[in-house]
């Protein structure tokens, strides 16, 4: 064999190797740095509640820009979509994580109503005590808080108050509406028994409300309910039947 084709044939191997080694290195690089090929979106407590859809979500990503679908996973920022999801009225937490194979999952978690006011202004107010928007979707049972009431004794006494009536064994199931005739007037519906509760102000209402919760279980489970329209709080020491 002549020196030119020694020559010639190793530089024809030397090109050879020099390409299936760039052709390693490109794979590497691409196996290193995926391109998103799927994006899911999970809603974590979609079984107690369901007031946004995964459809929905994925709408308001793809108008914002954010839907990535085979864009490189690198250039990504999940912050950016966790802050956009945020903005979502029904949302309480968003996170974003890459995961292998190109896959961008993200996972949601929805505000929970606890009061809706019916008042001047129409709203729920959420487990974190922030004013939550009212939607056709939210359909949990809540307390009803009805009347001339402010947002700023219903986020403040008022939300306290219904608070404990829900951790409150005796009351909870009985009493899912308030009415606020004044800020210093407020009825409670006592659904079991038909009652009107007069507590007054709330001040000092668990109080009077422990006192008539004695009456009816050391008195009125023996005796039977009598059939009052209204049961009166407001005096100390003092309970009184209207009929």
């Amino acid at each position: 064999m002549s020196i030119k084709r020694k020559i010639l044939n190793l530089g024809i191997t030397t090109a050879l190797a020099v390409g299936v080694i760039l052709a390693g290195i490109t794979t590497s690089r691409r196996a290193a740095n995926p391109v998103c090929s799927a994006i899911t979106i999970a809603i974590k407590d979609s079984a107690e509640r369901q007031y946004v859809t995964p459809d929905e979500l994925q709408l308001q990503l793809t108008q914002a820009g954010l839907w990535f679908i085979g864009e490189q996973l690198s250039k990504i920022s999940c912050h950016r979509i966790e802050q956009n999801l945020l903005t979502h009225p029904m949302l309480r937490q968003a996170e974003c994580y890459k995961l292998a194979k190109g896959e961008l999952r993200i996972v949601v978690r929805q505000r929970q109503p606890i009061v809706l006011v019916v008042g001047d202004e129409q709203y729920y107010i959420d487990a974190d005590r922030r004013v939550m928007p009212i939607r056709a979707s939210v359909n949990t049972p809540v307390v009803v808080v009805s009347g001339r009431i402010g947002k700023q004794q219903a986020l403040g006494e008022m939300y306290d108050f219904v608070l404990w009536l829900r951790r409150n064994n005796f009351w909870r199931d009985n009493i899912h509406d308030i009415r606020v005739v004044n800020p210093k007037m407020i009825e409670l519906k006592d659904s079991e028994h038909n009652y009107t509760i007069v507590v007054g102000q709330l001040d000092g209402a668990i109080q009077r409300l422990g006192e008539l919760q004695t009456l009816y279980e050391d008195g009125f489970e023996h005796i039977g309910f009598p059939q009052y329209k209204q049961i009166d709080l407001q005096y100390k020491n003092q309970i009184i039947g209207r009929k």
